[in-house]
């Protein structure tokens, strides 16, 4: 197997400090735990940023200040996200990709967000999906292919098919969100055999399903996403922080005799330019 990738990713769009003090919400935080994180075997990092009420934003200037202190301060690959729920327009979604990330996530279908209230309708059209994609090809930045479930493969794959997105793919299969797939073993092995045969991915479980979909990950030869945007429990009534996901993460992986890639390997097995 290749070695394991880990992604993190510590803030998102919907967690608060009022939820967890350890969400990460300014830059200076994000940075910080970016460090702490790549310490603890992190390779890549998915960035959402907040402005000054904590609210998701898709702001260029609060994404620079973001991705150049990461920069500064870890080796990490920086990926930022194409948010619809912090941008309205294709134009404002598109932003953070000014920044030159090494990747961009690119989810390829609409979903709704039941659990959360009110809820939430996560719109992503055939032509802003296209948009973001041609952007991403224009800007040489390797898209995450973000698949909530089943059908959002095969959207993906017809991207890779008309060359708006360059093989070898890479693909997050998100697993447990209230309205996309549930989390559980089939429906993850399911989702990965619909994969293109050259294809990389990553498994993302949620809330309390990121564990159990994490050592699936590691058995299934996949890489892994952990972090406070998906789960903010270590265990049942213990929040945890950012760091201690990660490191969780590369204990099971330990325990299960597969090596971590640094951020270097990670950048040889996602097909990505070397770090000048």
């Amino acid at each position: 197997m290749e070695k394991l990738v880990i992604t993190v990713a510590p803030t998102g769009s919907v967690p608060r400090k009022k939820d967890s003090p350890h969400v990460p919400v300014t830059p200076d935080e994000i940075a910080e735990t970016a460090y702490l994180c790549e310490q603890a075997g992190a390779s890549i990092i998915h960035v959402h940023c907040r402005d000054e009420d904590e609210r998701p934003t898709s702001r260029f200037e609060i994404f620079r200040e973001t991705v150049d202190k990461i920069r500064k301060r870890t080796k990490l690959i920086v990926m930022t996200s194409t948010s619809g729920i912090a941008g309205n327009t294709d134009a404002d979604r598109a932003a953070p990709l000014k920044t030159k990330p090494e990747m961009g996530s690119l989810t390829t279908g609409t979903l709704n967000f039941a659990g959360r209230t009110p809820s939430v309708i996560y719109v992503n059209s055939v032509e802003t999906v296209q948009f973001l994609a041609k952007t991403m090809l224009d800007l040489h930045i390797k898209p995450e292919i973000e698949a909530f479930d089943v059908g959002f493969i095969q959207q993906g794959r017809k991207l890779v098919d008309t060359g708006i997105v360059k093989e070898p793919a890479h693909f997050q299969l998100v697993m447990g969100v209230d309205g996309g797939v549930p989390a559980t073993p089939d429906n993850l092995l399911h989702m990965r055999n619909q994969l293109p045969p050259t294809a990389t991915y990553v498994v993302a479980g949620m809330s309390r399903m990121q564990l159990p979909m994490t050592t699936m990950a590691v058995l299934l030869g996949g890489h892994v996403r952990v972090g406070l945007e998906d789960n903010l429990y270590l265990k049942k009534g213990v929040l945890a922080r950012n760091e201690e996901l990660v490191a969780r993460a590369h204990h099971l992986a330990d325990d299960l005799q597969r090596e971590v890639a640094t951020p270097d390997e990670a950048r040889r097995i996602m097909g990505l330019p070397a770090r000048t």
